[in-house]
């Protein structure tokens, strides 16, 4: 990880090297020797810092020196951000290049100055400490290595899902017979416990999950649940999750009271046989798990709960029998699970060369189901016998971690990562146990805190793809939710991972710090090195709230557990400390423009700021748009916010701009046109907005817009069709659109078009047929016919040959065109997998469309005749409102 920093800032020692006669140096007196002794001191540490990384946990005083280490390129990264951000704003302003402060030159910036001769002094102070750094490296003898090398791109192949759970296929079918059985050892109780025990990393969660989605399993209840409850047992967040899985439209808000989210299970559950699971149960408290059981009794004989917990008291407490407790696996199977991940897409020769040394690594997993899966990913790219020998002789098998046997496989896991790839996993630590983390997001916190700089600006993204496959790889993340092309959505991680990477953050990261009640509304972390901190409020409510230490904070997510009302003195003290922040995200608080407006403008090294229903905010103030650095902007389920400020053209570095649910936005300034590295766009469910800016077609960049029920807008602009890089254009439920734009065939790069819902839309032009990259098409109408000569025909469908998926076409006009038809070339759309006919016209014959279209047989065909199921549907609603 350090020398990932490290190899950041020689990077941007090397820009400003080359940039010597740009203005920014020049103003910056005395610092051109300064910035060549600090690259001097860097690449005279460089080398070693990959054996000091290794030698921390067995010697306190290497340990002791890295973290000095580390907290010296901190402080030269935020001093480099300054000078970067300084020299943007020199040269992007109209103001002169410098202006004169009492006896001082300083850099304008934004809404603050900053002096010319504070960067020099910070370069000069920062090489000082860096200089005894340097001296004390020589008492460790560390050793210099070559850095580890950037991974290939993965193959798709890589990920290997298991759908066979070695070693535990008796405890399976004896669980699941139990499960099946209709008697009740608790006598006058419908419902009976049974609970899987063992220790962190034995394939608790995984048994339970086979067994959850065992066919048998999922017809034989009416109702199948899966919580996880992980720690601490939150009565409230578990009926919830419960709620939430019996009925998907149903969600509560936080305050919602515990009696009602009971009475809600109750009702739902009701003379049904439901199947339960609690995964990783940690503490039983014993009143709320009685209220919870409680709930379930309108249940009918037969339910059952599942529970996994690594504590048997556990188990036993929540009235659980049978106990399942798993084993320690044989180091057979351990091999077995080692293998199918190593040896996936190798030949028999390669395994057979191999297998003397992998069962010797097998043996080290000690029995831990995660340990040999987790080797198994590490050992898949390495190809050679010395590269299975270096694993198997590794010195890190010496480690002694009193935590856990698991992690010294992860940490052999974790050190043959890259550098940089490194660094992006211990961030995970900043998201809660079981948290979903969506991929994408992920990737944008990495890119904030500048984890992905990359030469190819537009590229950023893709690297961060790769490093996410990387680590998935190795088996870090688990619990893949994938779309419909097979690309990963979101993850989990195992809970055991997350203790590791928090082991290894303990000095950076605060994760989960709870303000619970007046009496520790003091937060001091002065005595830590905190650099990200996540603070889950229950009441903010106490005034003030005072947070001390995050001076050197670059990430601080705040969610609330509630509908609370922020502190204005605390929420402005926080800001104004809190200078260096990269990322900040508040989540669920009342928030108005004026509280954040005196100080959010200052926090000049702000990539990415959040406000998740914030409900109280009206209006977005005039201030963020004095952020230099924004990237991401995020106002999700403001639903009250009504505008954007008129400044926000501003933001030229801004990327994502996601308005999802700001259901009272009913324009957007045409200053959003000016935003020309946008790159993502999203307005879902901006149910008042009634057109997009004339100017839209100045993004060049942008890939991504999405209008998912802007049900007000009625037309596109013709300049959408100028967005020659969008890529997703998503125009679902947007119920009053009339016609798409003539030029649509303009969008060459477009992979995705959706218009199902779009009820108005009677008809598409001609340009679809352009839309040669088109992957997924979800929705269309066209003419049988070729008597629409600005309409789409059938026959139009010639060139898309990438489309995959189901598509469903809706074919009106006259009787069919055959040749019209066999234009459309079914048989070379190697990827459509449904096609859905909806014959809109009496004058279209059923057989003939099949005969005319001649599919392939591999493509699965279904034909509905539109008319009468519409007038089906009429009947059927009368009927429904006559009852």
């Amino acid at each position: 990880m350090a020398e990932a920093i490290v190899s950041t800032i020689l990077k941007q020692l090397t820009e400003i090297t080359i940039e010597k006669a740009c203005e920014a140096w020049r103003l910056v007196r005395g610092v051109e020797k300064e910035v060549e002794r600090l690259e001097s001191n860097f690449k005279a540490i460089q080398y070693e810092l990959e054996d000091a990384e290794e030698k921390q946990y067995l010697d306190k005083r290497v340990e002791h020196w890295l973290e000095r280490f580390k907290q010296v390129c901190y402080d030269i990264e935020d001093v480099l951000d300054d000078w970067k951000t300084a020299d943007v704003e020199i040269s992007s302003s109209c103001v002169p290049k410098w202006k004169v402060c009492p006896s001082v030159s300083c850099f304008p910036f934004g809404s603050q100055v900053l002096r010319r001769d504070d960067i020099a002094t910070r370069i000069k102070d920062i090489n000082k400490e860096l200089d005894q750094i340097v001296k004390d490296k020589d008492k460790f003898e560390l050793i210099r290595r070559e850095i580890i090398k950037q991974p290939k791109r993965p193959e798709s192949t890589s990920f290997v899902d298991v759908s066979k759970l070695h070693g535990r296929d008796r405890v399976k079918e004896d669980i699941i017979r139990r499960l099946l059985c209709e008697t009740s050892k608790e006598e006058g109780s419908c419902i009976s416990t049974m609970a899987i025990v063992g220790m962190a990393g034995i394939g608790k969660t995984s048994l339970g999950q086979l067994i959850y989605n065992d066919g048998l399993i999922q017809t034989h209840f009416d109702k199948n649940i899966w919580v996880c409850v992980s720690d601490p047992f939150d009565l409230g967040q578990i009926a919830r999750a419960i709620l939430e899985n019996l009925d998907s439209t149903i969600s509560f808000q936080n305050t919602t009271p515990l009696q009602n989210l009971l009475s809600k299970i109750r009702e739902n559950i009701k003379e049904k046989k439901f199947f339960l699971v609690l995964d990783d149960v940690w503490t039983d408290h014993g009143q709320d798990w009685e209220q919870l059981k409680a709930a379930f009794q309108s249940a009918i004989l037969g339910s059952k709960i599942l529970v996994t917990t690594r504590k048997e008291s556990v188990a036993k407490h929540m009235g659980s029998y049978p106990l399942f407790p798993l084993d320690l696996l044989s180091e057979e199977v351990c091999w077995l699970i080692l293998a199918q991940k190593a040896f996936t897409g190798r030949s028999k020769d390669s395994r057979e060369n191999l297998e003397d040394i992998g069962r010797e690594i097998a043996k080290k997993c000690k029995g831990l189901p995660l340990a040999a899966n987790t080797l198994g990913g590490l050992l898949q790219d390495k190809l050679r016998r010395e590269e299975w020998q270096n694993v198997l002789n590794s010195e890190i098998w010496k480690l002694d971690f009193a935590q856990e046997d698991i992690f010294t496989p992860l940490l052999l896991s974790y050190y043959d990562l890259p550098s940089a790839i490194r660094r992006c996993l211990l961030y995970c630590a900043i998201f809660p146990k079981d948290y979903k983390i969506d991929k994408d997001k992920l990737v944008r916190h990495w890119m904030a805190q500048g984890y992905l700089n990359d030469d190819n600006n537009l590229e950023t993204e893709l690297k961060g793809e790769d490093y996410f496959k990387c680590m998935a790889t190795r088996s870090f993340f688990q619990d893949f939710y994938k779309d419909a092309d097979g690309n990963i959505c979101s993850c989990k991680m195992h809970d055991m991972v997350h203790d590791f990477v928090q082991f290894l953050t303990k000095r950076e990261f605060v994760m989960e710090k709870k303000i619970l009640s007046v009496e520790n509304v003091k937060l001091d972390l002065s005595s830590k090195k905190v650099r990200h901190l996540r603070l889950v409020i229950e009441n903010w409510s106490f005034s003030p709230m005072s947070i001390y230490g995050t001076e050197k904070l670059r990430s601080l997510v705040a969610v609330s557990n509630g509908y609370n009302v922020t502190a204005s003195e605390a929420l402005q003290n926080l800001l104004s400390r809190s200078k260096h922040l990269r990322l900040l995200e508040f989540d669920s608080f009342d928030l108005d423009a004026e509280e954040i407006a005196r100080d959010i403008g200052k926090l000049i090294h702000l990539r990415y700021l959040s406000f998740i229903s914030c409900f109280g905010m009206i209006n977005l103030p005039e201030a963020v748009c004095e952020l230099p650095n924004l990237q991401y902007l995020n106002l999700h389920k403001c639903r009250r916010l009504e505008k954007l400020p008129v400044g926000i053209g501003k933001l030229i570095h801004l990327r994502y701009l996601s308005l999802i649910s700001c259901s009272e936005i009913k324009n957007l300034p045409e200053a959003v046109c000016e935003l020309y590295n946008l790159q993502s766009l999203n307005l879902q469910n901006c149910l008042t907005l009634q057109k997009l800016p004339d100017g839209i077609g100045k993004l060049i960049h942008l890939r991504y817009l999405s209008l998912i029920s802007c049900s007000e807008i009625k037309n596109l602009p013709e300049a959408v069709c100028e967005l020659y890089n969008l890529q997703s254009l998503n125009l679902q439920n947007c119920l009053t659109l009339q016609k798409l734009p003539d030029g649509i065939g303009k969008l060459i790069n477009l992979r995705y078009l959706c218009t199902e819902g779009c009820r108005d839309l009677t008809c598409y032009p001609k340009g679809i047929s352009n839309l040669t990259s088109l992957m997924r098409l979800s929705n269309i109408k066209m003419r049988a016919d070729r008597n629409g000569a600005d309409q789409c025909s059938i026959g139009d469908l010639e060139n898309l040959d990438l489309l995959g998926g189901n598509l469903r076409v809706e074919l009106i006009g006259n009787a069919i065109d055959w040749d019209e038809a066999k234009k459309a070339k079914l048989h070379k759309k190697m990827h459509l997998k449904r096609l859905d006919i909806w014959i809109c016209s009496p004058h279209i014959k059923e057989e003939e469309v099949v005969q005319a279209l001649n599919p392939p047989s591999n493509l699965s065909v279904e034909l509905f005749d539109y008319l009468r199921w519409s007038t089906f549907r009429k009947m059927r609603f009368a009927r429904t409102s006559s009852i």
